[in-house]
């Protein structure tokens, strides 16, 4: 009869029964399949970079966590290619991350290497210039000595260079001048000597320059004119020397400037008045001291002053009719 509803048969019942019972099981058993698939589907790591990266680490006698990413076997793993885990996150030191994306997705290239304060020695092994995909590169706080390699400018994809606090010696290698995609480079607190190289002036992106003491001596090259997107520039407790140039005056993005403790020839230039978005500006070290604070007059936002050649110090905001 039509519009009356007829029972299944027992037997089919019980086959229905039993599949919604049983199927959560078979999709959850084909979810951890598809997971595991998946990650055995990981791409390799570079053999070149993986092998460096071994020998860096056994140099240094660096102990990594094996739930972090397994470095004797396959190193683009586990937190160094999720999207979760942060290249700064302070609990994973020291650490790297990769990008799989290469040759479509059939290769990973390690990109970031961190080694932040573990009181590494020693020099800088060679195998660490044949990671040529890394742009973010943090050595900082440790005892690294001997001189920076010639070879650091194989890594020519560098967005972040960051040696400071260590041991390091010999001049900076004009080398890094070939890294033209540098924003942030920071070499202070070692133990360099010689001038600054003027193949740096290369560096026409370069927003953030740490050089404070570094070691370094002698005039500020001419090159450094291009150097016009530079945001901070510490370059305190060295022995430049010459004249502060003009030229700064065109570095109209900077907020910080720190030149103290060096030997400048003075005057402090008046072009130094247009670097009116300066909120933090320190100078010393200017041997002739004829020099004025006339040219901070517009510089609204400058909450710090430090002017050793003055003997002046103040915490703004400050009235210009107190100077």
């Amino acid at each position: 009869m039509e519009g009356v509803w007829k029972s299944k048969p027992k037997g089919q019942l019980d086959s229905l029964s039993r599949c919604f019972i049983a199927c959560p099981f078979i999709v959850l058993i084909s979810l951890v399949h598809t997971a595991h698939t998946q990650q055995n589907q990981t791409p390799p790591t570079d053999p070149d970079e993986a092998r460096a990266l071994n020998s860096i680490f056994q140099k240094w006698k660096l102990p990594v966590q094996s739930s972090y990413w397994n470095i004797s076997g396959k190193p683009c793993s586990g937190r160094a290619i999720d999207n979760e885990t942060h290249f700064d996150d302070d609990n994973y030191n020291p650490f790297i991350k990769c990008d799989c994306n290469f040759n479509n997705g059939s290769i990973c290239h390690i990109t970031q290497l961190k080694v932040y304060a573990l009181s590494v020695s020693g020099p800088i092994p060679d195998e660490l210039w044949n990671l040529t995909y890394l742009f973010n590169l943090n050595l900082d706080q440790n005892v690294l000595t001997g001189p920076i390699s010639p070879s650091i400018g194989n890594l020519n994809r560098m967005l972040y260079l960051s040696f400071g606090i260590n041991a390091l010696s010999g001049e900076i290698p004009k080398e890094i001048g070939m890294l033209s995609n540098l924003s942030s480079l920071a070499f202070g607190t070692n133990n360099f000597s010689g001038p600054l190289p003027s193949e740096l002036g290369n560096l026409t992106k370069l927003e953030q320059f740490y050089f404070d003491s570094s070691g370094v001596s002698g005039p500020i090259p001419s090159t450094y004119a291009s150097l016009k997107k530079l945001r901070i520039l510490w370059g305190s407790d060295n022995a430049l020397t010459g004249p502060i140039p003009d030229f700064i005056g065109n570095w109209t993005q900077l907020t910080q400037l720190m030149f103290l403790g060096n030997s400048f020839d003075g005057p402090i230039p008046s072009s130094l008045s247009a670097l009116i978005s300066l909120t933090d500006l320190r100078i010393g070290g200017v041997l002739n001291r004829s020099s004025s604070l006339a040219f901070i007059k517009d510089m609204k936002n400058l909450r710090i002053l430090l002017d050793k050649c003055l003997d002046f110090a103040a915490n703004f905001p400050l009235t210009f009719g107190q100077l």
